[in-house]
């Protein structure tokens, strides 16, 4: 002990007594001990996922998925059209076909309305000949009717709904490996305006998403749906254009059965303006079987036989299985990062005892 200026001993300072502002314990993420030096790691990180995204988009070209994705977006809508199945098309198709068979069944039974206004002082010369034009028109219609009932929308629904079970897998598989480098890259945009957002990265989805789970079932299914597609597709598609093209030209079909023969024929535009019954109904007929669309089912059928019957399902799976494998390193990389900014729990700042000072 030193004497002090007035004559007093100081007492020697101890280790024994701890200043009550020390800590007796602190958490890494206390804002006394904050990360020294986060800021660069911050940056650091953020910097690590946004190569990652690259890295993953490069990964996305190398093993062509844009193609994988393009096919699956395509059987996307096909399944869509067959599960429509274009039912209410065809029904409102078969509503006109109905009115088209009874109009002209009964037309024998109703030749004296057949000359109207101007042409009713002919009636006896001009009817016989329209009945004559409406028989041989009957009879074709008849070609067409049978080809109509031909096409069955049911089977269509059920191949479409086989379709979209193998597709409840493979298509969120697919889109998912597609969306992973900018889901990624929006992952480094956010941590490097609050690095915080980092630790919350679920990168277990992004491995289950890689695993593929289910997808080479999905696959064969979508192989069995292939089975016997075109003796499905191929009647249905003659089918139809003979529909469509009655269709498309039952306007001129009917106006032509009720034209004048010479050599009267000049007054073929007054039957025209005042239109007999008969010819009034197959007109307006003809008129709603043109409303009705038809495009949607000849893109299904065309769809099914071009894009899907001959289809090579390897163009699906070569490139997603390649991608997995690529990205599924990206990912594990992603996976430290992420856990290398979690809390890990605390640390002691607890002063060494005496005894250890002591040695």
């Amino acid at each position: 002990n030193l004497p002090c200026c007035c004559g007093f001993r100081r007492p020697k300072p101890t280790w024994r007594t701890r200043p009550q502002s020390w800590p007796t314990t602190m958490n890494k993420h206390d804002s006394r001990g904050e990360n020294l030096g986060r800021g660069r790691v911050q940056f650091e990180d953020a910097k690590g996922v946004k190569d990652l995204a690259y890295k993953l988009a490069g990964d996305f070209r190398d093993s062509k998925l844009e193609g994988a994705t393009i096919i699956v977006d395509r059987l996307e809508r096909l399944k869509d059209l067959a599960v429509d199945g274009q039912v209410e098309q065809m029904r409102q198709l078969k509503d006109v076909m109905k009115n088209w068979s009874e109009i002209l069944n009964s037309a024998p039974d109703d030749t004296d309305e057949f000359a109207t206004g101007d042409m009713a002082l002919c009636s006896s010369w001009y009817a016989p000949k329209v009945e004559v034009k409406l028989k041989d028109l009957f009879e074709e219609f008849r070609d067409i009717e049978k080809a109509f009932a031909k096409i069955n929308p049911a089977k269509f629904q059920d191949l479409g709904r086989r379709m979209n079970k193998a597709m409840e897998r493979i298509a969120p598989i697919v889109h998912g490996m597609k969306n992973l480098p900018d889901e990624v890259s929006d992952i480094a945009d956010r941590a490097d305006e609050r690095e915080e957002t980092l630790k919350d990265t679920d990168t277990k989805a992004m491995k289950k998403l890689l695993e593929g789970q289910g997808m080479t079932i999905s696959l064969s299914s979508l192989e069995d749906c292939k089975r016997g597609l075109l003796d499905l597709v191929e009647p249905t598609q003659r089918n139809l254009e003979k529909v469509q093209t009655f269709v498309s030209e039952a306007h001129d079909k009917f106006k032509q059965a009720f034209e004048v023969p010479c050599p009267c024929c000049c007054m073929t535009s007054y039957v025209y303006d005042q239109p007999s019954r008969c010819l009034t109904e197959l007109l307006e007929n003809a008129d709603r079987a043109l409303d009705v669309d038809l495009q949607p089912f000849f893109e299904l059928l065309r769809g099914l036989k071009d894009d899907y019957s001959d289809l090579d399902l390897n163009r699906v799976s070569k490139p997603t299985n390649r991608f997995a494998a690529l990205a599924t390193e990206r990912v594990d990389r992603l996976d430290k990062i992420v856990a290398g900014v979690r809390p890990s729990g605390s640390y002691c700042l607890m002063p060494m005892s005496t005894s250890s000072r002591r040695r």
